[in-house]
């Protein structure tokens, strides 16, 4: 007879495989403004003047800094390439099916270029993560050309 076969999320999760984002200098650049709100909002208390609006400009720029910064990339069960934040407030995780993936090419030493049947996606990886994840989508899509791979076989 037919089979009822439940997934709890710690089993879902131990399915799919990870891959660590790298943000760059955008949240350096980010951090640097909280910092300097963070001290205009002391500079404002030990003075004694309106702090309010320093401390919403403050509190705006961590919830907004979160929520724009990429934690991780997961390969799912479900043959997706999904990119997740780390505050899913403005934005929310993004999938990308990696059938629709045509070609993968490495840009710099931690980006990938996603070449889609619709476009291109640039991602932000470790450099110790890139070639796991090329590897990873290479295996569930043999059809996706890597860049570099195949060039000395197709030159007679």
């Amino acid at each position: 007879m037919n089979k009822i076969i439940f997934v709890t999320e710690s089993n879902w999760k131990s399915m799919e495989k990870k891959f660590k984002a790298d943000n760059g200098l955008g949240n350096i650049f980010w951090g640097m403004a909280a910092v300097m709100l963070l001290a205009l909002f002391i500079y404002r208390f030990t003075q004694g003047e309106e702090v309010w609006s320093s401390l919403i400009y403050f509190s705006f720029t961590l919830v907004f800094m979160l929520s724009t910064t990429i934690r991780e990339y997961a390969v799912t069960k479900l043959n997706f390439l999904e990119i997740r934040m780390v505050l899913k407030l403005f934005s929310k995780n993004r999938r990308i099916a990696i059938g629709d993936m045509v070609a993968l090419k490495k840009v710099k030493k931690n980006q990938l270029r996603i070449d889609k049947v619709r476009g291109f996606e640039v991602l932000r990886l470790r450099e110790s993560d890139i070639d796991a994840l090329i590897a990873e989508l290479k295996e569930r899509n043999p059809r996706i050309i890597v860049a570099g791979e195949n060039d000395e076989q197709q030159k007679p």
